[in-house]
């Protein structure tokens, strides 16, 4: 008897919404928002395309403002960014780094728009 055939795997969301890439030269950032209601969750991506940035995930609007979490040479990050209050949620990205970089951004699920401030 033939054991019986493996489950599928759950599939991964690969549809992004938005997605934009951003030239950094040294010593530069970048902040890109995205517009949230209180308790949506978006899904997001981004690489530095072979470098690292240092990152400041963050949220602000109505009077409150949040860090959700920060890091130092990093080359990519994925995950889920839930809003904690209605208001903008995203990042801000700085390149460290003696060379220029190329950052890219992806992102997809509940939210009203993407913007940079």
């Amino acid at each position: 008897m033939a054991p019986p055939a493996p489950a599928p795997a759950t599939p991964v969301a690969t549809e992004w919404r938005d997605e934009a890439s951003f030239r950094l030269a040294p010593g530069e950032g970048i902040e890109v928002k995205l517009v949230m209601q209180e308790g949506q969750t978006a899904r997001f991506e981004w690489t530095a395309n072979g470098a690292v940035v240092n990152y400041d995930t963050h949220g602000d609007g109505g009077g409150n403002s949040i860090s959700y979490e920060q890091g130092r040479g990093v080359p990519d990050q994925a995950g889920e960014l839930t809003a904690a209050f209605t208001g903008n949620h995203g990042w801000f990205w700085r390149n460290r780094t003696a060379e220029p970089l190329t950052l890219t951004v992806r992102t997809g699920g509940d939210y009203t728009e993407m913007k940079r401030p």
